[in-house]
C-alpha cells in the first residue's frame, strides 16, 4: 500500500502518479486521493447518480473547474472514500492544493467562484460516525499542507446531514444561501410573494415592453451565448468598478472558465441564459446552473444606463427567467449567496452554510489565528476603523 505523506504524489506508486491509495485505519473503507481529474471522472459521474448534488457539485461544473485552474499552478486532490466489501465509492470530496505567501493550503475548488462547496455522497448511506471512523484516514491521506479550510459547506445535503459538517471543529459561516422553493403551481408561488412586489413587478413589465418593445429571450446557441456573455462581463464589471468592490471577472482564466460553463453547458442542459432586450439592445443578462429540477444563478447584469433605473431590470429578468424554468419543471431556485435586499422579495428561505479551518503543520496555527484575528474585527465596526486608522499611519510613522 502506498505511503501518502510525500512531498509530492509519487510517480513509483503502483496505482501510477494519477491516483493513490492508502489504508483506512478503519478496515471498512478505505481512502484514495486522485491528482488528476481525468482519473475519477466517470467515477464521479457514476455517483451522482446516487447522490444529492447542487449545480456545484456535478461533473460539469468540477471538470471545468479543474480543467482552467490546473494549468495555474494549483494541484487537483480529489479524495474518494471506498466501501472494501463492494469497491463502491461512498464519498468523494473536490479539493485543491495551492501555496499562498509560502503557506501550503487544501481547500476546496472554489477559488471565490463555487458557491457551494461540498462533498457528493451516496445518498442511500449512513455514515454513522464520520468523525471517528473516516475523517481521521482522510487526514491521514491527503498530502502534506499547512492548513486545511474548508468553506461554505451546506448544513445538509437534500434530506441526508452534510458529513463533513459533523466534525467537532466546525464553525457557523457568515454566510447563506437563499433558496426559493417554487413548487408545482406558479399562481400559488406568485400569490406568496407581497402584493406590492407582485403589482411593481405587473407594472414594470408592461411598460417595458410597450415603450421600449422589450422581451424575455433565451440563449439557444454559440453565437448568441457568446455574444450574450460579452454584454453581461461588460455590465457586471462596470457595475462592480463603480462600486469599488474587488472581483475576478477581469481575470482571463476565470472568463474562459465560464465561457467553457455556458458553451458546454448548453449543450448537456446543464447552464441556461436569457437575455432581456430592448428592441435588438440586450438590457440584462441571467446566467444559471442546472442540476434535475434544481437552477442556481451565478451571473447576472443589467444596463448601466441610468435611462433603464426606474423599471428594475434586474429583478425582471429573475421574474420572467423563473417563469419560463418553472414551465420546463424547475421547482427549486438558488439565488446563491450574499445578502441583497432583492432577494428577500422573491420569498427565499436561508440555507445556513459552516466552515473548518484546522492547521497541518506548525506553520499553519500562526496563520489560521490571523486570519480569525481579522475575521472577528471585520464583524467589528469600531475595531475595524481603528485598524484602517492605524494602518493608514503606519507608512508615516515608518518614514
Amino acid at each position: 500500500m502506498c505511503n501518502l505523506r510525500v512531498a509530492r504524489f509519487a510517480a513509483s506508486c503502483p496505482f501510477g502518479p494519477e491516483l493513490l491509495v492508502t489504508a483506512s485505519i478503519n478496515p471498512n473503507f478505505s481512502v484514495e486521493i486522485a491528482s488528476t481529474w481525468s482519473a475519477v471522472s466517470d467515477r464521479w459521474q457514476a455517483l451522482g447518480r446516487h447522490a444529492f448534488a447542487s449545480p456545484f457539485q456535478t461533473a460539469h461544473w468540477i471538470g471545468n473547474w479543474y480543467e482552467a485552474f490546473t494549468p495555474t499552478g494549483i494541484e487537483p486532490v480529489i479524495v474518494s472514500v471506498v466501501e472494501r466489501s463492494s469497491g463502491r465509492d461512498l464519498m468523494m470530496i473536490p479539493l485543491m492544493r495551492h501555496s499562498q505567501n509560502g503557506v501550503r493550503r487544501i481547500e476546496f475548488a472554489d477559488l471565490w467562484i463555487t458557491d457551494y462547496n461540498a462533498p457528493l455522497v451516496r445518498s442511500d448511506y449512513n455514515f454513522q460516525d464520520f468523525a471517528r471512523e473516516v475523517w481521521p484516514a482522510i487526514l491521514q491521506a491527503l498530502p502534506p499542507a499547512d492548513v486545511l479550510t474548508l468553506q461554505k459547506m451546506p448544513l445538509s445535503l437534500g434530506p441526508n446531514v452534510n458529513p463533513l459538517t459533523t466534525l467537532s471543529s466546525i464553525e457557523q459561516s457568515d454566510l447563506s444561501g437563499h433558496i426559493v422553493a417554487l413548487g408545482d403551481n406558479w399562481d400559488e408561488y406568485l400569490s406568496t410573494l407581497s402584493k406590492s412586489a407582485r403589482r411593481e413587478l405587473r407594472r414594470r413589465s408592461t411598460k417595458f415592453v410597450n415603450e421600449n418593445g422589450g422581451r424575455l429571450r433565451r440563449i439557444a446557441n454559440s453565437d448568441e451565448a457568446l455574444e450574450a456573455l460579452q454584454v453581461l462581463e461588460a455590465q457586471q464589471t462596470t457595475r462592480l468598478a463603480a462600486q469599488g468592490a474587488k472581483h475576478v471577472f477581469n481575470d482571463p482564466v476565470y472568463q474562459e472558465l465560464y465561457r467553457h460553463h455556458l458553451l458546454r453547458g448548453l449543450e448537456n442542459g446543464h447552464a441556461v441564459m436569457f437575455v432581456l432586450t430592448a428592441d435588438t439592445e440586450i438590457v440584462a443578462t441571467f446566467f444559471a446552473l442546472k442540476n434535475d429540477d434544481h437552477t442556481t444563478l451565478i451571473r447576472i447584469s443589467q444596463s448601466q444606463d441610468p435611462v433603464w433605473r426606474p423599471l428594475g431590470l434586474g429583478k425582471m429578468i429573475i421574474h420572467q427567467a423563473l417563469e419560463a424554468l418553472h414551465a420546463e419543471g424547475c421547482r427549486t431556485f438558488d439565488l446563491s449567496v450574499g445578502s441583497h435586499r432583492y432577494k428577500d422579495e422573491f420569498r427565499v428561505e436561508p440555507v445556513p452554510m459552516a466552515e473548518l479551518t484546522i492547521p497541518m503543520s506548525l506553520r499553519g496555527t500562526p496563520f489560521i489565528a490571523r486570519r480569525k484575528a481579522i475575521a472577528y474585527i471585520s464583524r467589528k465596526p469600531r475595531l475595524m476603523a481603528l485598524a484602517r486608522s492605524i494602518a493608514d499611519r503606519l507608512p508615516r510613522l515608518a518614514s
